[in-house]
């Protein structure tokens, strides 16, 4: 199947939209706050022979279900499990970055048994622990946040690039968050420390050197406490590593989800 073309898994928790691309391990990747299934449009192809890549809307984003009532960042993990079940998916390879590395975070401890292996990208541990840049970014309305966010994710290079900026104006078009929305107050309910040392499944932790959202100390601080979790830190990137610096992320993404083979 071609990654561009758009199926609807029918979920118990409501119709999910997602790509997929390949075949063999599945890997599940979840997008950033700010984004949607088609992030991963780029960075799916060059994960190579072996890996069935699915990207998912998440709730309130794109073409899956709406909510009516708040919800918390574990009822986001919940919904992945529920495409899975849909999907007729056992278990599977859990990837995300950035809002998607915290929702990859609880379904790791909420869903142990369906969890192959974990990488978490540009996430912190807690949102008791972002940083004042994080927070401004938060508390602006949406049609001033780009500015702010193409300092935040694309390195000096890349904001040179018009092609690189283009695409992050096309990724964030129609999905910046109203500050007061269900989806941004949900991440006041991500908050880990000590359940992080309960994930079992090998973990790979990616953050870039330069990151001002989620610094390499806050993979390092979720790497001592997830038991023999792998910690690597980019050189020269920001927040944008399954965009700008996709080509050695999909590499180190490839090479662990091999590593870990189901049934292995």
């Amino acid at each position: 199947m071609s990654f561009s073309t758009v199926k609807v898994a029918e979920t118990t928790n409501g119709p999910i939209a997602y790509h997929e691309l390949g075949s063999g391990e599945v890997l599940l990747m979840h997008h950033g706050g700010e984004s949607h299934r088609g992030q991963y449009a780029g960075f799916a192809p060059l994960l190579g022979e072996g890996i069935r890549a699915i990207s998912y809307d998440q709730r309130d984003v794109g073409d899956s279900f709406r909510c009516t009532d708040p919800y918390e960042i574990g009822d986001i993990a919940d919904d992945s499990v529920a495409l899975l079940d849909a999907l007729g998916i056992e278990r599977a390879h859990i990837m995300g970055f950035s809002f998607g590395g915290a929702v990859s975070l609880h379904i790791a401890i909420r869903h142990p048994d369906r969890v192959q292996s974990l990488i978490c990208g540009a996430a912190p541990a807690s949102f008791r622990n972002i940083n004042e840049f994080t927070k401004a970014a938060l508390a602006r309305p949406p049609e001033e946040r780009f500015d702010i966010m193409v300092q935040a994710i694309l390195s000096p290079a890349g904001q040179s690039d018009p092609a690189q900026l283009e695409r992050l104006r096309t990724m964030m078009a129609g999905q910046v968050s109203d500050p007061d929305s269900y989806r941004i107050q949900c991440l006041r309910t991500h908050d880990l420390d000590e359940e992080l040392r309960t994930i079992k499944a090998p973990t790979l932790l990616i953050y870039g050197a330069d990151d001002p959202l989620a610094s390499p100390d806050d993979g390092r601080f979720i790497a001592e406490r997830i038991p023999n979790a792998t910690f690597v830190c980019v050189p020269d990137a920001r927040h944008g590593l399954s965009s700008e610096f996709k080509e050695p992320v999909a590499r180190l993404v490839r090479e662990h989800v091999l590593a870990n083979r189901i049934g292995t």
